[in-house]
């Protein structure tokens, strides 16, 4: 191999290091969407045989990004038998790319019900709508969980997306990431949604579900900074190129 040769590879393997370093994505770059309204809507459904008892809850607001909390519980009883469904949820923003939503205590307690039921997926639960402002994407990591000694009723949390791209479901005991695409000057509705509910013979059980959503939205970056990126990657290949050659040199020159 000769010298020309051997320096032209280690050029190109130096800048591909520095890209692989570097990244061919550059820093994350947050869309500044604006914010058309969001809601939180909690309903939970009790019957221990005797009749529907029903709490509803809802916080919303137009155009703004401040917290919402909202918080329920229907307790049914007859006789010596009861149930109690509930559920609690807060939605945080950041700003208006970026916040977490977080379900704890959805769920139910049954005692002796020899025919009842239980649901809480009669409400909205949390919906975000807002104007994209540049094109990019909106991913949002999930991590649910389940307890307790009988879970079967939970099902999951759905993903509601108003655009192509669809729905979701988040089962329990399952986490990971969603991504769906955004276009610039479009409006777009993101929700969640619990679809727990249970019905028959509950006999005594108890069922918990909780849920963390953590959104944001960012925007895809811009061909010239793609390009900014490589240039310093590449310069950092140049860079560490020309030291090393001179070192060549000097043990070279001294042997």
């Amino acid at each position: 191999m000769n010298i020309a040769t051997a320096i032209t590879r280690f050029s190109m393997a130096s800048i591909a290091g520095s890209i692989i370093s570097v990244g061919l994505n550059p820093a994350v770059v947050y869309a500044f969407v604006t914010p058309v309204s969001s809601s939180l809507r909690l309903e939970a459904n009790s019957n221990a045989g005797s009749g529907l008892v029903t709490d509803t809850y809802t916080d919303s607001q137009f155009k703004t990004i401040n917290s919402l909390g909202a918080a329920v519980a229907a307790l049914a009883t007859s006789g010596n038998a009861s149930v109690l469904s509930q559920a609690q949820v807060t939605s945080i923003w950041k700003n208006s790319y970026e916040g977490v939503v977080t379900f704890t205590d959805v769920g139910w307690k049954t005692i002796n019900v020899n025919s009842g039921l239980a649901n809480l997926y009669g409400g909205l639960d949390w919906s975000y709508e807002f104007i994209a402002d540049t094109t990019g994407f909106l991913t949002m990591d999930y991590d649910v969980k389940e307890s307790g000694t009988s879970t079967f009723g939970l099902n999951a949390f759905l993903f509601n997306w108003s655009k192509p791209g669809g729905d979701a479901a988040f089962l329990p005991n399952t986490s990971g990431t969603i991504e769906r695409t955004i276009y610039a000057g479009q409006t777009y509705t993101v929700g969640l949604k619990n679809f727990a509910n249970i019905s028959g013979g509950l006999g005594t059980r108890e069922a918990m579900m909780s849920g963390t959503f953590k959104w944001k939205i960012v925007s895809v970056p811009e061909p010239t900074t793609i390009l900014t990126s490589l240039i310093i990657a590449g310069g950092f290949g140049v860079v560490r190129h020309r030291k090393n050659k001179h070192s060549q040199k000097a043990i070279i020159k001294d042997s």
